[in-house]
């Protein structure tokens, strides 16, 4: 049995090739018997009627069915289930009857039931075809006299999709809320290796079909099954697709949401404005809405930053809008939703549509900026011990409890620069800084990096600040900033700018992102000419005795390229084929080029003598500003007179005892009478015949 169907029917957990599999059973004596019933053929179930009489043929024809005095008119069946899900391909039976015989074989799978096949005296297979075909099977045989034979069954499937359970992708982000952005895995040991998943972030469902015709769908990374990096709030849907050949696999669908919040300021507050959103911050810890179900009605926390005296930064998420009301205010979360209390929870309800009662909160805030937010005699509190925030009745309030501050939520400033952000300029002199809400004050530096890492500093210089009016300055670098023989340079102006939007003093650094900021960055491209090859190891016209290395130094910079079409060549004088070479260098620090040499070698050694050229195309070379160095051929002779070297120029002299031949590393690699064959071994230094010989 080619394969066997106990593993078939264990899919639930597992995927099989989806290629046509194959189920032969090679009978035996003894398997039917005249009683029939459920026997199991190569591990799977079959049913067989009873017969008249049942035996085995010792020539070789299998299990005998009725007899010259019994013979089986009735007709008889094997039949099976196993297959039911399964798309039938073909079924082969070897059978066959005994002389003078008469019996006639056929088909079914499922209601397809195959023309009837007469069989002949000699064994043979009967091939019947199903082009996928699917139902259980039967295979009866019918006779008027003697005795006929069955030696083997052979049935040749395809595995439905609808049998195979392919598992679903297991998100391992968790879900929650993640300032900026998240990037999205699923946990890879629980898939099935040979599956790659397929999603949608804009809520439609996949389909591995849309994949295919290019709309829609978008396919993971495999090896990590890696989503994309989300930016903003998304739900992704994915599912797991197997495709074998024509058949397709799939998973059911599993989605998860990601909230995404920008990072944003909020400036302290001493009183409410009607409409505004506003984050709660205690302890370093500004309440979101709810989101994750373990938080049980209770307000989840994210991190707030202290910028400074004035302001703190936090995800948008965090601000809940307060809107004026009878008695005081509603509080609705970045869902919309109106947060209220009720009963004698220390949690939070949530609400689409303003609840009757329990949702108007009252509002004061003390002189150390403390804001008592209640409702009911509930006060909204940030618990230390459980570092969240929850409605607390004054018997119930610890020193475990703080009242939060109220921070209101605003956009970072907006500026016209010029030159713009990411510009590629020649040097850095003057910028000027536009700001509608206004510029009272400035305190920045330009910073330029360096990646050099045989330098590897950073070269500050001092802006000064000139006013133009009320919303603009320019600021002028003390000396400007320019890049010669370098690499481009990256320039980044930091610092703080004070504003004073509506009388609210706030100084505003530029916006904020994983610690760093920068107000612009811009590329100072080196200005410098292309780089030079100023020096060439063994200089260009030597004479050597053998070629193995060869070094450049350049003016500045310079790496090589990755251009396959771009490359050197070494050979020798009036022969066409070129000795393979190799680098000995290559570009460090995320691919910048900073090297003031480069070297190559070749694989082996040269040690034959002659002329030798190393031709250097054009733009092989890049140097530290991108620039393509000018190449060069060069002209080496060697010359060695040793006495253990010979040189084979076109072919091997005739030998009539032949030749062995073995590299340095003493592996024979050819023994033969034949001369060609030394001949066109790869060029390079051997031992033929106990000489080291180099073959050209």
């Amino acid at each position: 049995m080619k394969k066997t169907l106990l593993t078939l029917f264990c899919l639930v957990a597992m995927v099989f090739a989806a290629k046509a599999e194959t189920y032969t059973h090679t009978f035996k004596s003894g398997e039917l018997t005249t009683t029939g019933g459920t026997i199991t053929l190569s591990d799977i179930a079959w049913n067989a009627t009873g017969a008249a009489y049942i035996g085995w043929d010792k020539n070789g024809k299998g299990i005998q069915i009725g007899s010259k005095n019994t013979p089986n008119t009735d007709t008889y069946t094997l039949s099976t289930s196993a297959f039911a899900g399964c798309k039938i391909n073909s079924i082969t039976v070897n059978s066959s009857i005994a002389a003078s015989g008469d019996a006639k074989l056929t088909v079914t799978v499922g209601s397809e039931t195959s023309d009837e096949k007469a069989l002949e005296t000699v064994a043979k297979d009967y091939s019947f075809d199903f082009a996928g075909a699917m139902g259980d099977i039967a295979i009866s045989w019918k006779a008027s006299q003697r005795a006929y034979y069955v030696k083997s069954i052979t049935i040749e499937y395809t595995p439905d999709a609808s049998m195979v359970t392919v598992p679903a992708p297991v998100f391992k982000t968790p879900l929650g809320i993640y300032a900026d952005e998240v990037l999205v895995t699923t946990d890879v040991d629980l898939a099935n290796p040979n599956s790659v998943f397929y999603y949608t972030t804009d809520g439609t469902e996949p389909s591995y079909e849309e994949y295919v015709n290019s709309t829609g769908t978008t396919k993971s990374n495999r090896t990590y099954q890696v989503y994309e990096k989300l930016t903003e709030t998304a739900t992704i849907k994915a599912m797991a697709v197997i495709v074998d050949g024509d058949a397709v696999f799939k998973s059911i669908v599993a989605e998860a949401t990601y909230v995404v919040s920008r990072t944003m300021p909020y400036i302290n507050a001493s009183s409410i404005t009607s409409g505004n959103k506003y984050a709660m911050v205690a302890a370093d810890s500004a309440a979101c809405y709810y989101y994750e179900d373990k938080a049980y009605g209770y307000l989840p926390t994210k991190t707030a930053t202290a910028a400074n005296d004035r302001y703190i930064e936090t995800v948008e998420c965090a601000g809940f809008t307060f809107t004026a009301t009878d008695g005081g205010y509603t509080i609705q979360d970045a869902l919309g939703r109106y947060v209220y209390h009720s009963g004698t929870y220390t949690s939070f309800n949530y609400a689409t549509e303003k609840p009757s009662t329990g949702a108007v909160w009252s509002v004061a805030i003390d002189n150390d900026g403390n804001a008592t937010i209640a409702c009911d005699g509930y006060t909204i509190h940030y618990s230390i011990e459980h570092g969240t925030y929850g409605c607390y009745p004054a018997d119930k309030i610890t020193e475990n409890h703080v009242l939060p501050k109220l921070y209101m939520q605003r956009e970072y400033p907006t500026f016209t620069i010029v030159p713009e952000e990411s510009s590629y300029i020649d040097k850095l002199e003057k910028v000027t800084i536009t700001c509608p809400e206004g510029i009272r004050n400035a305190d920045l530096s330009a910073v330029a990096t360096r990646f050099d890492s045989n330098v590897n500093k950073d070269v500050s210089t001092e802006l000064v600040c000139e006013y133009i009016d009320e919303n603009t300055i320019q600021l002028t670098a003390t000396t400007p900033i320019t890049t010669t023989n370098n690499t481009n340079l990256q320039i980044n102006i930091t610092g703080d700018i004070m504003l004073d939007p509506e009388g609210m003093e706030m100084p505003i650094p530029t916006k904020s992102k994983y610690g760093v900021r920068t107000l612009v960055s811009y590329t100072l491209i080196g200005n410098a000419e292309a780089a030079t090859i100023t020096e060439v190891s063994p200089e260009n016209g030597a004479v050597v005795e053998e070629l193995s290395h060869f070094i450049f130094t350049f003016s500045y910079f310079a790496g090589h390229t990755d251009d396959a079409s771009i490359q050197p060549r070494l050979y020798a004088e009036g022969k066409e084929w070129t000795y393979a070479l190799e680098r000995t260098t290559n570009n460090s620090n995320g691919g910048m080029i900073e090297m003031e040499q480069a070297a190559l070698k070749t694989t082996e050694p040269l040690l034959g003598n002659g002329t030798y050229y190393l031709e250097i195309p054009d733009g092989y070379f890049v140097d530290g500003n991108g620039k393509s160095v000018k190449g060069m051929t060069l002209k080496y002779t060697v010359k060695n007179d040793g006495d253990l070297i010979a040189g084979i120029e076109d072919i091997v002299p005739e030998s009539t005892k032949g030749w062995t031949v073995y590299n340095l590393q003493g592996v024979k690699i050819l023994e033969t009478t034949d001369a060609q064959r030394v001949n066109v071994l790869p060029a390079g230094i051997y031992i033929v015949n106990g000489i080291k010989t180099y073959i050209k």
